[in-house]
């Protein structure tokens, strides 16, 4: 028997080279993984089938689908929105659309216990993606806005040193970040700390009980570039 206080949610994360999707079935969280990179397309779908006839359930049994929304990889993030797409307007489910700097700072927190996290992705060109957060009721709480630019001193002027910040993410290898140091109270991290389906779940079931959910139809991947307007 499935407990109804426990959405039921099928959780994809194709943002990076390995794609992964999850299940979670009351307090049971099943998990499948490539380990080739870049088979978003290829494996994406028998994983999930793999998934659903191992519990044997079908995608009206559940809740919702969880998607990363972004930012990540571009072609990545469209597969795994038009699949979540697909599968939740055929089985008339929300969607949660989740960032995947979202989902990097509640893993580190399930890690590390440390609940004030600044997160930085390496982007192209030399850029970063950027986010602070504060674990809050199990949520991962976004303190500011998510950004994206070249990596300076500045990037977190927004936040203060009231608390002790947890380092988190491979953009955190830039010279230029560290020396925001200088002003904040910086615990260095993981720079290998990525995404994926498992933590995604857990964090969509919080922002689903909450009733943060969309359409699958309005459920499109976040490019902050176009979002901020950037130029070049």
């Amino acid at each position: 028997m499935y407990n109804p206080a426990m959405p039921k949610i099928l959780a994809i994360d194709s943002s990076h080279a390995h794609c992964s999707v999850a299940l979670c079935l009351d307090d049971v969280t099943e998990v499948r993984e490539t380990r080739e990179d870049r088979q978003h397309a290829k494996q994406m779908l028998p994983m999930i089938e793999q998934l659903l006839g191992a519990r044997a359930v079908t995608l009206r049994d559940l809740d919702a689908i969880a998607v990363v929304s972004g930012p990540g990889s571009f072609t990545g993030l469209r597969i795994g929105a038009g699949v979540a797409q697909g599968l939740a307007f055929g089985a008339g489910l929300p969607i949660v659309g989740v960032s995947s700097l979202a989902v990097m700072a509640m893993k580190a927190w399930q890690q590390t216990g440390h609940r004030h996290l600044l997160v930085c992705l390496n982007a192209r060109e030399g850029e970063i993606y950027s986010a602070a957060y504060a674990v809050e009721e199990g949520d991962a709480v976004l303190v500011g806005n998510e950004m994206v630019g070249a990596p300076t001193p500045a990037t977190f002027a927004a936040v203060g040193p009231e608390y002790e910040w947890y380092a988190v993410g491979d953009g955190w290898q830039h010279a230029a970040l560290l020396q925001s140091a200088n002003e904040l109270r910086i615990k260095q991290g993981s720079t290998v700390c990525v995404s994926d389906a498992e933590t995604l779940c857990h964090l969509a079931q919080v922002r689903l009980s909450k009733g943060l959910s969309s359409m699958p139809v309005d459920a499109l991947p976040v490019y902050l570039k176009e979002q901020m307007d950037y130029q070049g």
